[in-house]
């Protein structure tokens, strides 16, 4: 399997997410001390209160519990710390590597 390693800060990661993440591909999100691997199930990309916005659901990949969670990557994108994604039909792994954003 081919491996590419990217740099970016949390608004290019944003932007490869909504441009490259496709359904059913597997995306691993590490921010603020958690973990969630899984696949992705839905990509909502509507806006949210007049402002941009980028949900996924995602069914967690656990041996112990099976479930699945929505998370809002344009509120938690500030705690982004590393996104490995896996396409569903493609033989490689991209791992991005987070710089922190800028604060307003």
């Amino acid at each position: 399997m081919n491996t590419k390693e990217l740099k970016m800060d949390c608004d290019e990661a944003i932007s490869y997410i909504k441009e490259n993440v496709r359904v059913y591909d597997i995306l691993e999100l590490s921010y603020n001390r958690v973990f969630t691997p899984g696949e992705v199930l839905v990509i909502d990309t509507s806006e949210y209160k007049g402002k941009e916005g980028l949900s996924l659901i995602i069914n967690v990949s656990e041996e112990t519990f099976t479930s699945t969670v929505e998370v809002n990557l344009e509120e938690i994108k500030d705690d982004l710390i590393e996104v490995v994604h896996i396409p569903k039909d493609k033989n490689e792994t991209i791992t991005i590597l987070i710089d922190r954003c800028d604060f307003e």
